[in-house]
């Protein structure tokens, strides 16, 4: 995530008794609340169905809607989040951030192009129907920014206001659905109206916290600079692509199992492997947590002293110490990290099935047992992510590419095969897609920490030279594009 690592170590410089446990907060509601925000939505709404005594099958084609909303939303978004992230560090690092509102808007326009058209053309030939249709697809949208404007959140520091964003999009979904449903909408209407509501507010509150932090005016000749990036960091794409297949990939395959059924048109959902996937994937936020504070604030201070001594004309010895605390640091808190998603999912197992058997969600032994399947593969994943963005670090993306790209077809082809078998075994496809992602992200950092010095020095080309691709082309253009448009609006008027 961008620039979360800057701003945590601002807040961890200012040595405070309060200064860790902020920082644990800023991290815990970048991080955690995108998530929490989805799911609790769909509680929401599945509250209210329940209250308003909605049919199973108006029920079913509400949820399905929202969950084929998030998992497209969150598949385009993989593709584009790393590369913003990658330029909104850099604009961070070189202090440089006169265009960061600028890239905003125009990252905005881009995955709103791409990933809304795809959509809707899946829509129209989904035979949902034209006016769920057009909800369908305004919901899509807004995820889309939604989750984009999340990139850019995690520049600033101002995780109140990011707090009550999220906070907003609860309460406005609640108030808006209740009072759709007084008028007497139709429930599949009034739940899925509330909804978009909810997010515009979120969007629209968030929009506010960057213009509050940033230079307001834009320069609509670097509108689409951010576009470079794919040029550039082309694996990053990839990765953040694929990585959202593997994890999305099989909640797909399963739709069409024993388990799933159909809703409406080509809209699948398979309500028991569902829900205990949206609740399972909640275990793994401790970790992610846990390594942003950890490794952002005690690796980056050593991370930074090794790179450092390469330019302060440090001697060999010094360098090599300062190589050794750095791996040091990296080994305890990916450690410590280790042992923190250990303990919670071992008390989700234990503990977590008892309570999810007591809320009124309809859990039963199948449940149970696909929840713990998916608990420890959601371990694994989180641990084979932070082990990758530690990696990335270094600047060796290839090892990473390939790790993700394995990833996303065993997740896929491993659940295909599953469906051959008992469906008991649901699940055992995707925990052995993140025991070989896990592996393959561990021996590439292993590979990479044992000869630092090659990796920093000898790997780098001898003449540095600009690349000059598909999307330099397509940002000028569009740069282009854009600048004349405006100049031409204010001619006019």
């Amino acid at each position: 995530m961008a620039g979360i690592g800057f701003a945590i170590n601002k807040v961890v410089r200012e040595k405070r008794l309060t200064s860790k446990p902020r920082a644990f907060a800023y991290a815990s509601i970048v991080t955690v609340a995108p998530l929490l925000l989805g799911e609790l939505v769909l509680l929401t709404v599945f509250i209210l169905s329940n209250l308003a005594k909605v049919t199973i099958t108006d029920r079913n084609l509400i949820v399905a809607i929202i969950t084929y909303g998030l998992l497209g939303s969150l598949l385009i978004n993989g593709f584009v989040s790393l590369v913003i992230s990658r330029y909104l560090s850099d604009k961070i690092y070189s202090r440089d951030i006169r265009h960061v509102l600028t890239s905003y808007w125009g990252s905005q326009f881009f995955t709103l192009a791409i990933g809304g058209s795809l959509y809707g053309i899946f829509l129209l030939f989904s035979h949902l129907g034209w006016l769920y249709g057009i909800l369908a697809w305004l919901l899509f949208c807004e995820l889309l920014l939604s989750w984009n404007v999340i990139n850019y959140l995690t520049i600033i520091k101002d995780y109140w206001g990011i707090f009550r964003a999220f906070l907003a999009t609860i309460v406005t979904t609640l108030v808006m659905s209740v009072i759709f449903l007084f008028i007497h909408l139709p429930v599949v209407i009034a739940s899925l109206a509330g909804i978009i509501f909810g997010y515009a507010s979120f969007f629209i509150l968030a929009t506010n916290l960057l213009y509050q932090q940033f230079p307001n005016k834009l320069d609509y000749h670097h509108m689409f600079d951010f576009l470079n990036g794919f040029d550039d960091y082309w694996e990053l794409a990839v990765i953040g692509l694929c990585t959202q297949l593997g994890l999305l990939g099989h909640i797909v395959v399963i739709w069409f199992s024993q388990i799933g059924q159909q809703v409406r048109g080509f809209f699948y959902i398979a309500p028991y492997y569902d829900l205990t996937v949206f609740i399972a994937s909640l275990t793994m936020l401790a970790t992610t947590v846990r390594f942003i504070v950890s490794m952002e604030v005690d690796f980056f201070n050593t991370y930074r002293k090794y790179y450092l001594s390469f330019t302060n004309g440090a001697t060999l010895q010094e360098i090599k110490k300062a190589e050794r605390d750095m791996t040091d640091s990296l080994r305890k808190g990916l450690g410590r990290t280790v042992w923190v998603q250990l303990m919670v999912t071992l008390l989700a197992i234990s503990v977590g099935t008892t309570i999810l058997n007591a809320l009124p969600l309809g859990f039963n032994t199948t449940m149970n047992g696909y929840f713990r399947i998916l608990c420890v593969a959601y371990a694994v994943y989180g641990m084979a992510n932070v082990v990758t963005l530690s990696t990335i670090y270094f600047g060796n993306l290839s090892g990473s590419y390939r790790a993700s790209i394995a990833f996303a077809l065993t997740s896929i082809l491993a659940t295909v095969a599953s469906l051959y078998t008992n469906s008991l075994f649901y699940g055992f496809g995707f925990l052995l897609a993140t025991m070989l992602y896990f592996v393959m992200s561990w021996l590439n950092l292993e590979k990479i920490s044992s000869n630092l010095t090659y990796q920093i020095l000898g790997r780098q080309p001898l003449i540095y030279g600009e690349k000059d691709g598909v999307f330099h082309h397509l940002a000028s253009f569009l740069n282009q594009k854009m600048l004349a448009l405006t100049r031409k609006g204010n001619y006019e008027k």
